[in-house]
């Protein structure tokens, strides 16, 4: 590999990350604040249109590696991002201010999460997800936006109004030309992220499964990073954590949903069989650490150092299978 190409995969891949995080971070919130006009709880608000906006550069990277044939990015990013939003992006928020839960309407929806990821399970025994089995994942996360949305305004109108009240709101024209603005700036950063994780991987030998689980991954948690612990430092506890808990179901009914629905993925299941294990420990472990068999839970700094180092043993054991 000559400068020129080094130099090429660098600005890919910087440039990728630099699109991807402002594009989702605007996108969060032209969002919110279009959420806000509908008086929407904190907790769906978190759930849906933040989970859903940071968790817009894993569809696009997702949906262009299946396009392009990278089914090794596609699963890898959707099961290392989820992996990461709960050990690296909710232990460091944590670390940084503790977060206090409302276990009843957390645990609801944690379980959900935990549910989504055992459907992919099934679906991945036999070596990748049909277009068929996209759709119904697809299916699935229309039913559970709806309901999350509907219970939302039903149930909690006083709190949302307190919410958006006590909150100058960006004005709705405002707000859909910034929507609009980071829909691109996420179109083009997916793109060029892919593109440059892809040549990385073909110059340094080094898998699409690694790419996708690493790079990729944490690339695409960038901006669930951002807002969770923008979130957490302004006492917004439950877009904090909803924002991660939604990401992850979205992660998984959306994105590779859709990628699946455009171009069914194909992979070796054995090698993504310990993924899948972690990724569902680390959902089950979130739901233990904020104590579901109490009203109030809180993720303190204790736990959050505890998800970190998971992650990091993660992460390392990734480098060290893979150098073997």
């Amino acid at each position: 590999m000559n400068t020129t190409e080094v130099l090429i995969i660098a600005v890919q891949i910087i440039g990728g990350f630099f699109l991807l995080f402002f594009g989702g971070d605007w996108l969060v919130n032209g969002g919110v604040a279009l959420a806000h006009r509908f008086r929407i709880s904190p907790l769906v608000i978190g759930m849906t249109i933040v989970a859903f906006g940071t968790s817009a550069p894993e569809l696009l990277v997702s949906l262009v590696s299946a396009i392009k044939g990278s089914s090794g990015i596609a699963i890898g990013n959707v099961v290392g991002s989820n992996i990461a939003n709960i050990g690296l992006i909710l232990g460091l928020t944590a670390m940084i201010y503790p977060i206090e839960t409302d276990n009843r309407k957390v645990t609801a929806n944690g379980l959900i999460m935990i549910l989504a990821s055992l459907l992919l399970l099934a679906f991945s025994l036999r070596g990748g997800i049909s277009r068929v089995e996209g759709l119904i994942l697809f299916a699935c996360l229309l039913l559970f936006t709806v309901i999350s949305i509907w219970k939302g305004r039903v149930r909690h109108q006083d709190e949302a109004s307190e919410y958006s009240d006590g909150n100058k709101v960006m004005k709705p024209i405002l707000a859909l030309l910034l929507v609009a603005l980071s829909c691109v700036m996420l179109s083009f950063g997916a793109d060029f992220l892919v593109d440059g994780a892809t040549s990385m991987a073909k110059a340094l030998g080094v898998s699409d499964k690694v790419i996708g689980l690493t790079i990729v991954a944490l690339g695409t948690s960038l901006p669930e990073l951002a807002a969770s612990v923008a979130a957490a430092i302004k006492k917004e506890m439950d877009i904090s954590i909803g924002n991660i808990i939604g990401s992850n179901i979205f992660n998984i009914l959306c994105v590779l949903g859709v990628s699946a629905s455009v171009r069914p993925i194909g992979f070796d299941f054995i090698q993504y069989r310990a993924d899948y294990i972690i990724m569902l420990l680390f959902a089950i472990g979130l739901l233990l650490f904020i104590s579901p068999w109490k009203s109030i839970g809180r993720l303190g700094r204790t736990a959050g150092i505890v998800l970190f180092l998971a992650y990091a043993a993660y992460i390392y054991t990734i480098g060290t299978v893979h150098s073997v």
